[in-house]
């Protein structure tokens, strides 16, 4: 579901933590700032896991240390026809929602659950003898995101094991 990248940040760094510990400080500083953070391009940093490089570095306006740094994350990003597994977060009459990693949530639409017919005592959609419930662990494959105000919302269908 994550994916390992490289990605390029700039972090500044004030000048009281230049000593040889500045790598520690310059990581903690870096979790601090980025992890969670969500971006079209990048989609959501789950993970900071190491610093690679420093490739620049200069001192701002302000008198802080601006450093240009390559760091290995983990990320989370939804993309058409990537399959996910995750809860289900919720079943009503329109579809289901799963909860990816509880980063961002998935509508599988009722009419792309043709097959299924939704129990409204139970809240559940069912086919024979398989119930799809609230907390159920499923797959879906991403048919359609949007981007807006640093989070996704996604469209998908249930993929059958």
């Amino acid at each position: 579901m994550s994916e390992i990248r490289i990605i390029e940040k700039k972090v500044c760094l004030k000048p009281e933590f230049l000593s040889k510990d500045y790598k520690k400080y310059l990581f903690n500083e870096i979790q601090n700032t980025f992890k969670n953070e969500c971006t079209k391009e990048i989609g959501y940093i789950l993970d900071i896991i190491k610093i690679k490089s420093i490739k620049d570095n200069y001192i701002s306006n302000n008198c802080e240390i601006v450093l240009l740094v390559e760091v290995l994350v983990k990320v989370l990003k939804p993309e058409i026809n990537k399959i996910f597994q995750d809860k289900v977060c919720m079943i009503f009459s329109g579809g289901i929602f799963l909860d990816i990693k509880e980063k961002f949530k998935v509508l599988i639409p009722q009419n792309s659950l043709s097959d299924y017919t939704f129990n409204s005592k139970t809240k559940s959609f069912v086919k024979d003898d398989i119930q799809i419930s609230e907390g159920d662990i499923i797959k879906v494959k991403i048919t359609g995101f949007k981007y807006n105000k640093n989070n996704f919302s996604c469209f998908g269908e249930l993929v059958i094991i």
